[in-house]
């Protein structure tokens, strides 16, 4: 599991956010992170999966602080889906899933049948098995962002942390999309925590909720989160009212 303590984040010693009380994530969860923009839910998971943006506290991961982990022990540990997108555009798609299994590889990169059998399965799962030989200049913003999602589940950790994954999707693939981590995380007893936008599906399929309001990064049951109508502490409107964690809309 991974543990956070007295954690504050932030950029050169100006504190975005903070936590009140430890935060445990475990196996088995599917976690929502939510909150505004700009409250520090990037942040938050580049702090947690690099140590990147911590200026007090710690994260302990299984035990061990995470800054004291080696860079092969970080990736066989946990796997990023960021909004960065800095790749070479010339990769086909089976190349760049291939190169995420390199934690695990021989000092030559070559791929055992259990490598490439994790690869066939993710593909096919998330809908990428035609789009094997494309380049990633070919594809469109959500082929890419389902092959960015199938490259993190193929690097095959405990622990998956997403920013905004269901983001250049329509909304039928939002939902399958969202619908389809929730019963991998299930199944394969993975921690997968994802920030999202998408609060009425975040709802419905979260186990919990991670959520960052006025600076303060709190942990909650989504059963409880709705009890306490936290949704509409977290984004308060004049055109939206939350009711059983799903948005009304009032216009005049």
């Amino acid at each position: 599991m991974i543990r956070l303590e007295q954690l504050h984040i932030g950029y050169e010693q100006q504190a975005l956010a903070t936590q009140v009380q430890d935060i445990t994530l475990k196996p088995s969860r599917f976690i929502a992170l939510l909150g505004t923009n700009g409250s520090g839910k990037s942040t938050l998971l580049r702090a947690i999966a690099t140590g990147a943006h911590i200026l007090h506290g710690n994260i302990f991961m299984d035990g061990t602080r995470l800054t004291q982990l080696s860079d092969q022990q970080r990736a066989q540990s946990l796997a990023v889906v960021l909004t960065n997108r800095e790749l070479n555009p010339l990769l086909t798609v089976l190349e760049l899933l291939e190169i995420s299994r390199a934690p695990y590889t021989t000092f030559i990169g070559k791929l055992a049948a259990a490598d490439k059998e994790i690869i066939a399965v993710t593909m096919e799962l998330f809908d990428c098995r035609t789009l094997a030989y494309k380049r990633l200049n070919t594809l469109s913003d959500g082929q890419l962002q389902r092959v960015l999602v199938a490259r993190a589940l193929v690097q095959d950790t405990p622990y998956i942390f997403m920013d905004e994954p269901s983001s250049h999707l329509d909304i039928n693939h939002k939902a399958s999309l969202l619908a389809t981590l929730r019963a991998y995380c299930h199944e394969q007893h993975k921690c997968i925590v994802y920030a999202s936008h998408e609060l009425e599906l975040a709802m419905q399929l979260s186990d919990e909720v991670l959520s960052i309001n006025e600076g303060i990064i709190a942990h909650t049951s989504t059963a409880m989160f709705i009890e306490n109508n936290m949704l509409e502490t977290l984004f308060p409107s004049e055109h939206v009212t939350f009711k059983n964690g799903k948005a009304q809309y009032h216009f005049k």
